[in-house]
């Protein structure tokens, strides 16, 4: 029986093994780029040097103190998305933190990391405790991310066993009227860090009135080169074609698309805001979309506010949808 202990070792020494003159890594990433081109290395070493930062014994021990370690280990199905770099190893890291055994079925999209890091694993004694998977038999329960078809798909495929499902959300940005520049740079990282594909990534603003929209955008130009990644561009020029013919009133900066509309859900390279009155109005809009909304960051008063430049570097312990993770597998018997 594997110990705590030592999953715990084998996942420092798998932070430790995030290094830029890793060449199993590194080709890993290549491939992954060769097959996606929206996976650059740029944003995946994003992407893993924030989690070598937190595969940290310390960090490791205190976000899971509070739960038990199974004794009796169940197969736990991991169906991870691959819009984003690794944004599946938040549920990989909580399986193995909880004492069971994960099955994962990788994302076509992004797929030769997680291999990379599965192989780590098993060389490095949890040999018995990860398995790669096409197919998801045999399972005891699951967690599975993917768009709101697939989420469908999800809810009757997997009816009859314990299962933490995940479906498209968005996030939104607050703004006072205070933000300093420092504030709206960083806002412009939440935006368009990893292109905007993320859950994570702000997808619409909400400004006071008192405030200019362009006072933003501003410090938006400094992503101006996202229109040089043929993916982003295609998209720009989609819906910038899209908006003209509709005869629907908007902004252009040259590689985003700003639209005053009430909506959290714009497409890639659009941004949507809007403009309140009054914070009672902010209350509303968020009370109303709570289920849509996976993160807010800014200057407001929500109990999980997230700091400008922060919503791409999630702590260890944000879990996505704010399920606790732990808490689901903790209770899989």
């Amino acid at each position: 029986m594997i110990s705590k202990s030592e999953v715990l070792s084998c996942l420092v020494k798998l932070g430790d093994s995030f290094e830029e003159s890793n060449d199993a890594l590194n080709q890993a990433i290549h491939k992954t780029y060769y097959e996606n081109n929206w996976l650059t290395a740029e944003s995946y070493w994003l992407a893993i040097n924030h989690w070598k930062s937190m595969l940290k014994l310390e960090n490791l021990e205190a976000f899971s103190a509070p739960y038990s370690f199974a004794t009796d280990p169940r197969k736990i199905g991991l169906i991870m998305a691959g819009n984003i770099p690794m944004v599946g190893f938040h549920d990989l890291l909580c399986t193995l933190l909880s004492g069971h055994i994960a099955v994962v079925k990788p994302s076509s999209d992004d797929k030769y990391v997680m291999l990379y890091i599965v192989d780590f694993l098993v060389m490095n004694g949890l040999v018995d405790r990860i398995q790669i998977v096409e197919r998801m038999d045999a399972i005891d329960a699951v967690i599975a991310t993917g768009s709101n078809n697939s989420f469908r798909y999800f809810q009757y495929y997997f009816k009859h066993i314990p299962n933490l499902l995940r479906k498209n959300r968005k996030s939104i940005a607050i703004l006072n009227g205070s933000e300093s520049d420092e504030d709206l740079q960083n806002l412009a990282d939440d935006v368009f860090k990893h292109y905007g594909l993320g859950c994570r990534n702000v997808s619409f603003i909400y400004l006071p009135k008192t405030m200019e929209i362009t006072r933003v955008l501003d410090h938006f130009m400094t992503y101006k080169e996202l229109a040089n990644h043929n993916k982003y561009a295609n998209n720009y020029t989609y819906h910038r074609a899209i908006l003209l013919m509709n005869g629907e009133q908007h902004l252009d900066t040259g590689f985003v698309l700003p639209k005053e509309r009430l909506d959290i859900n714009a497409p890639l390279a659009c941004i949507h805001y809007a403009f309140y009155d009054s914070l009672e109005e902010v209350d509303d809009f968020i009370q109303n979309n709570t289920d849509e909304i996976q993160c807010v960051v800014g200057n407001y008063y929500h109990p999980s506010i997230v700091p400008f430049g922060k919503s791409q570097s999630p702590d260890i312990q944000d879990f996505a949808d704010n399920i606790d993770t732990l808490k689901f597998l903790e209770s899989v018997k």
